[in-house]
């Protein structure tokens, strides 16, 4: 009798004790191997206290930009520019790009400093591709500003001034001697152009086309017309004896060190974005092909491709006077209509606007005029109303200012 009874207690704590071993065991194994059961996104960042000191875990054979950094880095530093950060400021804002389906890369910087800067969505659905600090994204009309740029270190270095009349260059244009240059920076020259055809195989004759087929319709008043930065390319050709393609080069690539591609490289390079259409981001089935000639005819109005990292240092550059005399980049800016368009963006007072958007991608930037607030969105997919909106919220709540995007 007292043998059962000591037998039938010693199964009771035998049973229970193999079954902790048995789900101890397991939960060691998922815990190891919990990467590769779990699809990772690019925009994950788990809050706990191994996320923030993992970085050292990482192999020989990972680069910096599969770390994601979970503190503040100076946006002063172009290096810090290329790294995954989100940091604790940023994680409402990281919240939110998810809850809106974001697809793209986003930077945010906030009182000089990066508190946001990932990839979200696919760069290349049928690849499985991610969208990364890597990425590069057509920049649509934002361009115009490098455009002007350009034209400003001309103007710089004598060789032109803001009341310089476009007959200077092309008088074959009825009327080009009443435009001058800041008229057309502007766009408040009232030229107007049929849409260029998509024929046109190089600079030359998109110029060409442009002094050919460009009338003044609406003179005096702003009106929105890429033919005003075509001929500013051009008149970058005459006064240079260089193509647009090489300045673009020597001056943002060569000397600023910013990976910038032009077309027809954006195809060749393997960070490039595939375009979706639709309105639901979660839908990858519609990929957007760029039309034979698309590219070529949108000379220095919107064929360039940049991450979102070298786009805001262009700004940071341009707005703390390294790129342009800031006397000269203040005259040019200055307005001549009601209008507030002053060179490849708006000037909405305490923040600048600039917007682009080519074969469904869609460039936006809000940034204050001192450079140390943005909020940059570079995306490959989505709702373009949707993202507007997106813009003017996460502005409001990183300064407190009411944006209209």
């Amino acid at each position: 009798m007292r043998g059962r009874h000591f037998k039938s207690k010693k199964n009771r704590f035998i049973f229970p004790l193999i079954l902790v071993l048995i789900v101890g065991g397991l939960g060691y194994w998922l815990y190891g191997n919990r990467e590769g059961l779990f699809f990772a996104t690019a925009s994950t960042t788990e809050n706990t206290t191994e996320q923030s000191t993992s970085t050292s875990s990482y192999s020989e054979n990972e680069t910096n930009n599969n770390e994601t950094i979970t503190s503040a880095l100076s946006a002063a530093e172009y290096q810090n520019l290329s790294k995954d950060l989100l940091a604790p400021s940023g994680e409402s804002f990281d919240t939110r790009l998810k809850l809106e389906n974001f697809v793209g890369t986003a930077l945010i910087v906030k009182n000089g400093q990066i508190i946001l800067q990932q990839g979200y969505g696919y760069q290349d659905f049928a690849n499985q591709k991610r969208n990364s600090v890597a990425s590069l994204y057509q920049i649509g009309s934002v361009q115009k500003s490098l455009t002007a740029t350009l034209i400003y270190k001309q103007i710089e270095a004598g060789r032109l001034t803001l009341d310089t009349p476009l007959s200077q260059f092309f008088p074959q244009i009825y009327g080009s001697e009443n435009i001058t240059i800041k008229q057309m920076l502007h766009m408040t020259s009232g030229l107007a152009l049929p849409e260029i055809p998509l024929s046109v195989k190089n600079e030359a004759e998109v110029v060409n086309f442009a002094v050919n087929n460009a009338q003044i319709k609406y003179s005096g008043r702003f009106f929105y017309s890429p033919v005003n930065y075509v001929l500013l390319a051009g008149i970058l050709r005459q006064i240079t004896h260089t193509s647009y393609t090489q300045l673009i080069q020597q001056t943002f690539v060569n000397q600023m060190g910013l990976k910038i591609i032009e077309y027809p490289n954006w195809y060749q390079n393997s960070n490039h974005t595939v375009s979706y259409g639709g309105k639901d981001a979660a839908d990858y089935s519609q990929v957007v092909t760029e039309k034979n000639g698309q590219f070529v005819r949108e000379l220095g109005t919107g064929n360039l491709a940049m991450t979102t990292g070298d786009l805001y240092w262009y700004y940071h550059q341009l707005l703390s006077g390294n790129l342009v005399n800031p006397t000269i980049l203040n005259a040019a800016w200055q307005r001549e209509t009601k209008a507030t368009y002053n060179g490849g963006q708006y000037d909405k007072g305490l923040y600048l606007r600039a917007n682009g958007m080519i074969a469904s991608q869609h460039c936006m930037v809000l940034i204050s005029k001192d450079g140390q607030n943005a909020v940059l969105l570079l995306s490959n997919h989505g709702n373009v109303l949707n993202h507007k909106t997106l813009m003017n919220e996460l502005y409001q709540d990183l300064t407190g200012t009411i944006a209209n995007f």
